[in-house]
Order: C-alpha cells, then sequence, then structure tokens
C-alpha cells in the first residue's frame, strides 16, 4: 500500500517516494532527538495547528508517544508551527539562553518544516493527515559537525568548500547558496530537506538553465511566481 492510495488525484510517484521514505525516517533516532522525542516534535506541531485552526486533525493521528518535551522546546515547536514569521534573534537567544541548544533548535526547525510540508500537501489533495509511524528504540548519534561556523545566520553552518573541508564537498558538491546551507550544523536534515527540494522543486543541477521545465503542470516561470507568491504571503525575508 503506498502512500497516497487513498487520493483521487495522481500523485507523481518521485513525489509519493521521497514522503514515504521521509515518515519512514521518522521510525529512527535523529542528530539530537531519540525516534519518540522526533515524532512527539511533529505531533507537538499538528496540535498547535489544529488549535489555531490551519489544520483539520487526522482520523489516524499513528503513533503518539507518550514523551514530554520541555517547555522551550514545545515554544519552539509553535511559533514554527503556525507564525514562523515571527521568529527572529531574540526569539532564538531566548531559546538558547532557557536551555535549547543551538543544534537541537535546527533539528528542530527542520523536522517542523519537512513535516509542514508533508501535511499540507494533503490537506490540499483533499486526504486526512498521514499517520505518524511506530518508533525505535535508540539514541541520538549526536554528531556535530567541527567545520560549523558562525557566518551570517543566528547558528553556525559549515561553509563552501574549501573552508568548510571534506564534508562539505559530500554534503554540498562543488557549491551550494547560503539558503540551502542554513540547515548543515545538522547534516542529516540538511540532506533530508536537499532531497526533498530536487523533487518538490527542481534538481540543482538545473537551477541556472532557465527553459527547463520539471513539473509536467508548470512551466519554470510559473513555479517561480507560485513560489514567490506564498513567500510574499507568508512574510518569508528571502
Amino acid at each position: 500500500m503506498s502512500l497516497y492510495d487513498d487520493s483521487t488525484y495522481p500523485v507523481r510517484k518521485d513525489i509519493e517516494d521521497i514522503h514515504a521514505d521521509q515518515f519512514d525516517q521518522l521510525k529512527t533516532p535523529g542528530t539530537w532527538g531519540t525516534s519518540e522525542q522526533r515524532l512527539t516534535i511533529i505531533n507537538e506541531a499538528r496540535q498547535s495547528a489544529y488549535h489555531a485552526g490551519t489544520l483539520e486533525k487526522p482520523t489516524n493521528p499513528g503513533i503518539v508517544p507518550n514523551v514530554e518535551l520541555s517547555e522551550v522546546a514545545r515554544r519552539v515547536v509553535k511559533r514554527l508551527a503556525i507564525a514562523p514569521k515571527d521568529m527572529d534573534q531574540k526569539f532564538y537567544n531566548q531559546a538558547i539562553e532557557d536551555g535549547l541548544t543551538d543544534s537541537q533548535y535546527v533539528e528542530i526547525v527542520g523536522l517542523v518544516a519537512r513535516f509542514t510540508c508533508f501535511d499540507i500537501f494533503a490537506r490540499g489533495i483533499d486526504i486526512p493527515l498521514r499517520p505518524l509511524p511506530s518508533p525505535t528504540s535508540g539514541p541520538p548519534s549526536q554528531k556535530r559537525p567541527k567545520e560549523a561556523v558562525i557566518e551570517k545566520a543566528w547558528v553556525p553552518t559549515i561553509p563552501n568548500f574549501p573552508e568548510g573541508g571534506e564534508i562539505s564537498k559530500v554534503l554540498f558538491g562543488p557549491w551550494q547558496p547560503y539558503i540551502m546551507r542554513g540547515l548543515s550544523l545538522v547534516p542529516d536534515e540538511f540532506t533530508a530537506h536537499f532531497d526533498l527540494e530536487e523533487v518538490q522543486y527542481m534538481p540543482s543541477a538545473h537551477f541556472l538553465e532557465f527553459d527547463y521545465q520539471h513539473h509536467e503542470g508548470l512551466t519554470r516561470p510559473q513555479v517561480e511566481i507560485v513560489a514567490a507568491r506564498v513567500s510574499a504571503l507568508n512574510e518569508c525575508f528571502y
């Protein structure tokens, strides 16, 4: 059974596959959170959206672990879920002062951004939110890249090669724009977002080919107009 079997709209196989794969990744520990904690973060984001009226409750929420997030983690998740445009450096600094690490902050940002995307996708094709999977046990890896430094963001990021060392070549190839490197303090989150954008947006190898068409129903200019309009509505400063 595929992830979107119940959709009356056709869903491209590569989109369904990447979504299913990333839901499956929730079964395993992350970099800074256990599987149970990561699932709890997604559920907390969903609960915030239900109460804000931006999502309907799923008919089958799936596995919701009995894990208590810290107050500061819940605060960050809620702000990300319902008012990300209001996140500023003061909010970030307060989260760090209250006990969240910069790496934990980045992992939470990555998780909520990705799974909000999947929830909005489900809503857009008029199907219930997908149920969360069962967690597995095990500790997070807690691998922090030593190459990460403060560049232009509030959190450290890995620079492009050569400043970013060998890991930058593995993650970014010859070069990645700064906005793509924003989650690189947690390389697994960078990779997950990169893989998702390669499918949902377009392969980065074709980024400067302005006549390249990745989506059957939309030309490249139409894709960029939609992206720009959504960004403007969300008050994205980029």
